[in-house]
C-alpha cells in the first residue's frame, strides 16, 4: 500500500468518525430537548407524577355547591363574637383531672405523685442523655404534693411551671390546653379526691 493510500484511508476513517459522533450527540441532544425535565436527571423517560403540578391525587373530590345555598357574610354582632368565656372558668371535674394526671405525669411523678414513677429510673440513671451531656444524673422527678405543700402553693405559679416546662420536664403549654393543665394542677391540690388528700 503506498503512503498516498494510506493517508486516504486514514482521512476517511477520521471523517467517519467525525460524522458518527455528531450522528450520535444529535441524537442524543434531540432525545434530551423532548423529554420534559422536572426533577434531578438531565434526561427523564418517566417523570415521576407526584412532582407535576397536574397531579392531585390527594386531594378529594370537589362537590358543587347545593343550588340555593347562601354566601357566609357575617358572624353576628362583634360584641357576641368577641366574648370568649375564660379558660379558668371550666368546672373542675375530679375524674376528667385524674385522668389526665395519669396519661400525661405519672409516667415520671408516679400514680401518687410522690416522684416515684415508672420514667424516675431513666431520668436519674447515670447513662441517660442528661448525665452524659452534662456530666451527672439528673434529680428525681419532684414529689408533686410536697411541692404544692411549701414551694408552689400557688395555683396560677404551678401553671406556669407546668406550661413551660423545666430541664427534664417538657414545656406542657405546647401539648395540652391551657384548662387541661389547670384541671392537673388543681388535681394536684385537690384535698378531697386529688394527689393532697
Amino acid at each position: 500500500m503506498t503512503a498516498f493510500s494510506a493517508n486516504i484511508k486514514s482521512m476517511l476513517t477520521r471523517r467517519f468518525v467525525l460524522v458518527a459522533g455528531l450522528l450520535m450527540l444529535t441524537s442524543v441532544t434531540a432525545s434530551a430537548c423532548a423529554v420534559q425535565e422536572s426533577n434531578t436527571y438531565p434526561v427523564e423517560t418517566f417523570s415521576e407524577m407526584h412532582y407535576s403540578q397536574s397531579f392531585r391525587m390527594q386531594e378529594p373530590p370537589r362537590l358543587a355547591p347545593l343550588a340555593d345555598s347562601v354566601a357566609f357574610v357575617s358572624a353576628g354582632d362583634a360584641s357576641q363574637v368577641l366574648n370568649v368565656p375564660d379558660k379558668r372558668e371550666r368546672d373542675y371535674d375530679p375524674a376528667v383531672a385524674s385522668n389526665l394526671y395519669r396519661v400525661n405525669c405519672s409516667v415520671c411523678h408516679g400514680v401518687s405523685g410522690l416522684g416515684d414513677g415508672n420514667a424516675a429510673r431513666h431520668i436519674t440513671s447515670a447513662n441517660s442523655f442528661y448525665a452524659t451531656t452534662q456530666g451527672t444524673p439528673y434529680g428525681a422527678p419532684p414529689n408533686l404534693v410536697d411541692s404544692a405543700a411549701t414551694r408552689l402553693t400557688e395555683r396560677d405559679t404551678m401553671v406556669v411551671f407546668v406550661t413551660s416546662g423545666a430541664v427534664v420536664m417538657p414545656p406542657f403549654g405546647k401539648l395540652l390546653p391551657e384548662e387541661d393543665i389547670r384541671d392537673i394542677v388543681n388535681y394536684i391540690f385537690d384535698k378531697e379526691t386529688g394527689l393532697s388528700k
